[in-house]
């Protein structure tokens, strides 16, 4: 084992088990491992040293750093992407039997119950290949019932296929408590397609797109005016975040932790880098501003005063419907709110 492919990866692990915890936990581990090796001679590693945890034989899936992966997944792949302090997670939290262990029933429930009557022994073949794609879905912390983006993605191949049975998919997608109405697509899956587009032409397909009423209108050229005011006097000894709402930002990340650690504190949070339910505001408002709201609390209880939001269009929403996602989440958010540009103003204005 040459000396040059060996690394120290420290690991939390989740644990679980239905018939003996009331409450999951993690425990901790530190290996010298082979870059080489792949993530489920990982499992077994940690298994070894602790028999309590488990993960299946076949189907496995599970999260690393809230990334889906299988257990193929090569060891020097991961620590590229994701560094050498790993957490291991299933795919859903919220269905573990068993450690990594998952009740999969719904998979194929959902199968059979939304698309079931329209497909082939092909199609339930390419459906099959989805299961990490259905359990990665964002929707799913915010919506337990919803379809899954794996029934969304089969539906769209169906139509592209010249499926008969079009409209009729289109109906059985478009439940208005679970179906695409739900779905703010977002690739959680650490190596794999990124079904974005699909998701937005089956939406089109579905003539899910908002049609403004006249009042809607106005409101909305009223906000397309509002200049954005700052509310904020100092910047100095302040707690500061960043939402950035996508994964491809890294050098403005850097440079603002940067320029906000020079006068104050730079919070770093989960949702940084995640959809806050601006796509859905005109199809699913409810989904909508419980996604905002989870997203301002977990940068206020990450310790964040200040939010900087690098889009514009992201503050002004927020800005907006701030009343109604704290109505949803059921909590005051006390952050200020402040454009990219306003930031960088007062750091010039700090110097």
């Amino acid at each position: 084992m040459p000396f040059e492919n060996q690394l120290e990866l420290t690991i939390r692990a989740f644990f679980f088990n239905a018939k003996t915890d009331y409450l999951p936990y993690y425990k901790n581990f530190t290996f010298s491992v082979n870059k080489e090796m792949n993530l489920k001679e990982i499992l077994a590693m940690i298994q070894e040293e602790n028999p309590d945890f488990s993960y299946p034989d076949k189907d496995l899936i599970f999260r690393v750093n809230n990334l889906m992966v299988t257990g193929d997944e090569q060891v020097s792949t991961i620590i590229e992407k994701l560094g050498t302090q790993l957490q291991i997670d299933p795919a859903l939290t919220y269905r573990s039997d068993n450690g990594l262990i998952l009740n999969n029933h719904d998979f194929m429930h959902q199968f059979r119950r939304v698309l079931g009557h329209y497909t082939t022994k092909e199609d339930l073949a390419y459906y099959l290949t989805l299961y990490p794609v259905h359990y990665a879905s964002e929707t799913f912390n915010y919506n337990h019932e919803y379809i899954g983006d794996a029934i969304l993605i089969l539906a769209s191949k169906l139509i592209k296929d010249g499926s008969e049975h079009k409209e009729a998919i289109l109906t059985a997608i478009n439940d208005e408590f679970e179906g695409i109405v739900c779905c703010e697509y977002e690739n959680n899956l650490f190596d794999g397609e990124d079904y974005t587009q699909t998701i937005q032409e089956l939406k089109k397909e579905i003539n899910n797109i908002y049609k403004p009423s006249l009042l809607d209108k106005l409101k909305s050229k009223c906000l397309d005016k509002m200049k954005i005011e700052n509310s904020v006097e100092s910047l100095k000894d302040q707690s500061m975040a960043l939402y950035i709402g996508d994964n491809n930002a890294s050098e403005l990340l850097n440079t603002t932790q940067t320029d906000a650690n020079k006068i104050g504190t730079f919070i770093n949070f989960d949702m940084s880098t995640k959809l806050a339910g601006q796509t859905l505001l005109n199809s699913n408002p409810t989904m909508a501003y419980q996604k905002a709201g989870t997203m301002l609390l977990d940068a206020l209880d990450s310790g964040a005063d200040i939010l900087i939001f690098s889009k514009d269009e992201d503050l002004k929403f927020c800005q907006t419907i701030i009343a109604q996602a704290e109505s949803s989440v059921g909590r005051d958010i006390e952050l200020a709110l402040i454009s990219l540009s306003t930031f960088t103003d007062m750091i010039k204005q700090t110097k």
